[in-house]
């Protein structure tokens, strides 16, 4: 994406440290449902966390804290809808973008239009 726009918050480079982050401020929902912006490759790790989130959806929980029972609402996250991988025909390996060598990565979500843009190139250990 280039060039400036109020519209658009992006990223240039991948930073293990702060996806936790990315991911959260990329979110995308209509009121009703939210996905965050995590790599479609990925599933859950101690960098990703691909979620999907509805409204009213809702786990209460109680807990005993200084001897009273405190209630928590924490939203539920719901399947991973977003999960996708790939492979080169005839190859046996599958991608995973995140577990190798990245060369080139953008990330960009586009508000005024709703579109969240992810351009990566990288390397795997075949070469």
């Amino acid at each position: 994406m280039e060039g400036f726009s109020p519209w658009i918050i992006g990223y240039e480079d991948f930073e293990p440290a702060h996806e936790g982050l990315r991911e959260a401020l990329c979110t995308l929902g209509n009121g009703y449902m939210g996905t965050r912006g995590a790599a479609l490759e990925t599933s859950a790790s101690n960098v990703h966390y691909p979620a999907t989130y509805i409204a009213g959806l809702y786990n209460r929980l109680s807990t005993i804290v200084a001897g009273r029972k405190i209630f928590n609402e924490d939203f539920v996250n719901c399947p991973n809808w977003t999960f996708i991988t790939f492979r080169i025909e005839n190859d046996n390996e599958w991608l995973h973008p995140s577990e190798s060598d990245i060369l080139n990565y953008s990330q960009h979500l586009d508000f005024y239009h709703g579109v969240l843009h992810r351009k990566i190139r990288f390397q795997t250990a075949k070469g």
